[in-house]
């Protein structure tokens, strides 16, 4: 897809029905979501590949301190290539900071001395033998 005269990426990513993370994803190339030219080419993942990415709101996944490093009217752009880069890898690992890996989040609970996981897995072991 092309880039036109009042694009954003997060417009685009809403268009699509995606997240702004997934669209930074695809376009590694991309070093400043807030840097795009017109004319600049930028890839829209097909459907099957936006596994997880599916969302009306583009800043899905994202901190509000995230979001407002990446307002146009903020002019750090060491701020800006910053959130652009962690959100680009975010996507790529599968991960973010508002939705973690269930099988990570999993271990940790289990791992708590005390929990409910921790107690439910010490009673699997005493009865088992």
């Amino acid at each position: 897809m092309k880039i036109k005269s009042g694009d954003t990426l997060s417009q685009i990513a809403k268009s699509k029905g995606m997240t702004l993370k997934a669209l930074l994803a695809a376009n590694p190339s991309i070093k400043n979501a807030n840097q795009i030219r017109v004319g600049q080419s930028i890839i829209i993942p097909p459907k099957g590949m936006q596994a997880g990415s599916a969302s009306k709101n583009p800043y899905e996944g994202m901190t509000r301190t995230e979001m407002n490093m990446l307002n146009h009217k903020n002019k750090n752009k060491g701020a800006q290539e910053s959130v652009t880069r962690t959100a680009q890898l975010q996507q790529k690992d599968g991960a973010g900071r508002t939705s973690p890996n269930t099988t990570q989040a999993n271990k940790v609970k289990e791992s708590k001395p005390g929990s409910i996981e921790s107690l439910k897995k010490k009673m699997k072991k005493k009865f088992k033998g």
